[in-house]
């Protein structure tokens, strides 16, 4: 069994073209827990009456900005933010006891918490996703009472795992008007990891095997929420259901982006054909041609990471929107 994970983060790809957003940092609480997160407007519009574009992040245990010499830079989206705070307020929210920001030198790599061992016990113990989808929503409850929001439209947003809460939310929150399903699949988060293991060009005869042990020893300890490890048997549970059914329930307008190249790719496909036997009219697709999970082009099976996709992305989103 082999777990790349590529499909459940995204490529560090951060660029700082927010000249003319304000990121402003905010605390609440819920259910004991710290609820750090961030609102970005257009500098001078924090207070003007705008709707809410609430963004759900991928996985890892990542701050949503990191420090260095030259300046505080976002982890969260890998485009301009301008692009979205012309017409709404962005709202992102932390991980469970994660820094809001941290210093480049206290990260990994990939930009995750800590640099050495395991996240705090808070994040490890919270990181699931009925908890996200619960906590976002209460939030979101309570931000709409804000002077600055306008609550006729409201879109829930998420890239990879973050498009699962994002479904979570829309699914239980008639508050919100339009889902943007990015980078999912449908049949969870376990069959991701087998169809990953299945199109690798180093495909061992034994990893799909190895994965549906893993797979048993989940379900056998799906409640669990273990101390030692980052990701408990709960958190993989809960992201490796069927969310068909819960997408095809859903009648507010959504758009699905995906990458032709991505390993979900093909179950976004099977989506779109179930949302045409079922009529699913509020429903769009917009894929990417050769493009992977995080819509860089493929080439000869690697990605070039230095065409810039996910402002194309963005736009398109934006584009959605405006006709819808």
């Amino acid at each position: 069994m082999k777990f790349r994970f590529s499909l459940l983060a995204l490529v560090i790809y951060t660029i700082a073209w927010t000249q003319n957003t304000e990121i402003k940092e905010y605390k609440d609480i819920y259910k004991n827990t710290i609820v750090n997160y961030i609102v970005c407007s257009v500098k001078g519009e924090e207070n003007v009456k705008k709707p809410i574009f609430f963004f759900c992040q991928g996985s890892l245990a990542r701050p949503l900005e990191y420090v260095t010499k030259k300046g505080t830079f976002p982890t969260f989206l890998p485009f301009d933010l301008d692009i979205i705070v012309k017409k709404y307020h962005l709202v992102v929210v932390s991980k469970p006891g994660i820094p809001i920001k941290e210093n480049l030198k206290n990260l990994q790599e990939d930009l995750s918490y800590p640099k050495e061992g395991l996240p705090p016990a808070e994040y490890i113990s919270n990181n699931n996703l009925e908890y996200y989808y619960q906590r976002n929503n209460a939030l979101l409850k309570k931000l709409l009472k804000q002077t600055w929001a306008d609550p006729k439209e409201v879109v829930a947003a998420g890239h990879s795992e973050g498009s699962y809460v994002a479904l979570e939310m829309a699914s239980h929150n008639n508050k919100i008007t339009h889902l943007i399903y990015s980078g999912g699949n449908p049949l969870g988060r376990m069959m991701s990891i087998i169809n990953e293991n299945r199109q690798s060009a180093e495909e061992k005869e034994n990893w799909t095997g190895e994965s549906l042990d893993f797979w048993k020893k989940i379900v056998a300890n799906k409640d669990k929420k273990e101390t030692d490890k980052e990701n408990t048997s709960f958190y993989h549970y809960t992201l490796s259901q069927n969310f068909t059914p819960t997408l095809l329930k859903i009648k507010i307008p959504v758009l699905v982006t995906y990458g032709t190249k991505d390993q979900n790719g093909i179950f976004n496909d099977y989506l779109q054909v179930l949302a045409i036997q079922n009529h699913k009219a509020n429903y769009s697709f917009t894929s990417y041609f050769d493009c992977d999970h995080n819509f860089f082009p493929v080439k000869n099976g690697v990605a070039d990471h230095e065409v810039d996709n996910w402002t194309v992305v963005a736009n398109d989103w934006m584009k959605w929107l405006e006709k819808k």
